[in-house]
């Protein structure tokens, strides 16, 4: 049975890394009556403070516990992606890795059409959003007063250390930063952490705007569809699971649920293509063709290698580890587990200063089934990946049902040019020059996984797209610009819709090159400037 209205001034649907921050920035001078609608909860398990324990979330309650359609292009593989569902969103479920992304990500959306998101005039949103407390060791240009605490990993483990002297033996380049501009070489990453835990959105944002009084927050509640009126957003229809369905009015609505909730959410409302509107009996009240393609994130394959001794992360969460992280906050369990990262061009000997194609994650244990199982040996972990893929994929309705997971075809591998797959073979050579080098040679046995005796590109691609999974980046299925067929403009109004906006890594017009959680939390805050001057 519906419930009585309640009308608002704005609801700000998803509590993620977007929602967060416009949420802390639309409540801040207190003249507006905001609702946060969140399908989650609390995030009130213990693991999500733990920095290494992100895994161990996965397939939980707190987890929307998505899969992929079956790739065609990668061995009809159905992939796991896990998203966050609960207040801080996918910010409290990831792996901490706190990225400005490269200034060239920036110039293509431009040219895209996004106009007025240069490196130029975002850097400054990155750096005002900042805490950053490792002093000078992060490079200039830092920010230091900002509510994102972000700090060296101070706990990295010593492999992976070498796996950073390694790759810059190997001819990555001695670079000491990567926030902050171009970009190529390794690191240890810098995390979104304080004091040995996770600081998420949700710390950073979220949590210290939750007792202002021109704020309400509705937990549990899946948006079914946007109220439009004469071609403008009036509200919401919300369904809380066996308590049934009401209607909530606001002078306006933002969507922020994320690169698969945000366009779902727009197709149920009848915004999207029309026939595949139609084909779900859904009246089409704007036919909006890219609402729900484009979908890019960056495909991730392993190359694994056991190691001579037994210091890895394989124990991680015994007794021992579990009470020293617990006493002192330190250990294997303060860390992020994915705790260094390069990243090159397709070839070392091209163009000095051109943005990367590659990017490899290293992790001092093995990565078995994407995080899924624990580690069953002691070995060190390459993550492959493309980290300027060129192709598509698409999310789709599976039913007029909110409670439906939607169609998930992450599109992996499938440009007509075979880039892709280029770039993910060169990522695992790159990866073995690495392990072969001094000094992260010297700790490793033998390489487990694809095998040493797989050499040619023919013999490596099945294995790897036998393994292949994704960095979790989803982005662009409502992607931003000026031509007719953008599903939102530059200053991310719904077009075609007024007093509608879309907030999140849907907008981006590609993925950009790099871990995007900082790119999420920029977007929102320069969103919130534009939509406060309209409400």
């Amino acid at each position: 049975m519906a419930k009585p209205e309640e009308t608002f001034d704005l609801i700000l649907v998803g509590a993620g890394t977007a929602g967060s921050v416009l949420v802390e920035r639309l409540t801040r001078s207190g003249r507006h009556r905001v609702l946060l609608i969140e399908a989650g909860g609390e995030p009130s398990n213990r693991m999500v403070s733990v920095p290494a324990g992100f895994a161990r979330l996965f397939r939980t309650s707190l987890d929307w516990q998505f899969e992929s359609e079956p790739q065609t292009h990668a061995a009809d593989r159905r992939v796991f992606i896990p998203r966050g569902k609960m207040l801080g969103g996918s910010s409290n479920i990831n792996a901490q890795i706190h990225q400005w992304c490269h200034p060239a990500d920036f110039s293509e959306w431009v040219e895209a059409g996004a106009e007025g998101w240069s490196w130029d005039e975002v850097a400054p949103t990155f750096q005002a959003q900042e805490g950053w407390t490792g002093g000078e060791e992060g490079g200039p240009g830092r920010g230091r007063t900002g509510p994102m605490s972000i700090a060296p990993n101070r706990h990295a483990h010593w492999l992976s250390h070498q796996f950073v002297a390694a790759a810059r033996q190997a001819g990555l380049g001695d670079q000491p930063h990567y926030n902050g501009g171009h970009y190529q070489g390794a690191w240890i990453v810098e995390l979104a952490h304080k004091d040995g835990r996770r600081f998420s959105a949700y710390d950073a944002f979220l949590k210290p705007s939750l007792n202002r009084s021109n704020l309400t927050v509705l937990r549990h509640g899946q948006v079914v569809r946007l109220l439009i009126e004469e071609g403008r957003a009036t509200g919401v229809l919300v369904a809380n699971e066996g308590q049934g369905e009401r209607v909530i009015r606001a002078g306006g609505v933002v969507l922020s649920a994320g690169a698969f909730g945000s366009p779902t959410i727009l197709m149920r409302s009848g915004i999207g293509p029309a026939d595949h509107l139609q084909a779900h009996g859904l009246p089409v009240v704007l036919d909006a063709p890219e609402v729900g393609a484009n979908l890019q994130d960056h495909p991730m394959s392993a190359v694994i290698y056991r190691t001579r001794g037994n210091d890895t992360f394989r124990r991680a969460d015994s007794l021992r580890m579990l009470l020293q992280y617990l006493l002192f906050r330190n250990g294997h369990l303060a860390s992020n587990a994915a705790e260094a990262m390069a990243f090159a061009p397709l070839s070392l000997t091209g163009q000095a200063g051109a943005p990367p194609d590659l990017e490899i994650l290293f992790a001092p244990f093995e990565w078995r089934n994407q995080g899924l199982e624990p580690p069953q040996i002691d070995a060190i972990s390459f993550g492959i990946a493309v980290i300027a893929p060129q192709s598509r994929g698409s999310v789709r309705l599976r039913s007029q049902d909110p409670f439906d997971a939607p169609i998930i075809d992450l599109g992996l591998l499938s440009d007509p040019a075979g880039a892709d797959l280029r770039a993910l073979l060169a990522a695992g050579r790159l990866a073995r020059r690495i392990a072969a080098t001094s000094p992260l040679a010297e700790s490793l046995a033998e390489e487990v996984f694809p095998g040493p005796h797989l050499e040619t590109d023919e013999e490596l691609a099945p294995p790897f797209k036998g393994e292949l999974q994704t960095v979790y980046h989803p982005t662009s299925t409502c992607r931003m610009g000026v031509d007719p067929r953008a599903v939102v403009d530059p200053s991310l109004r719904l077009n075609g819709i007024d007093r509608a906006w879309v907030v999140d890594a849907s907008v981006m017009p590609r993925v950009p090159r790099g871990h995007p959680n900082a790119v999420v939390a920029m977007i929102a805050e320069r969103a919130a400037g534009m939509i406060e001057s309209q409400i």
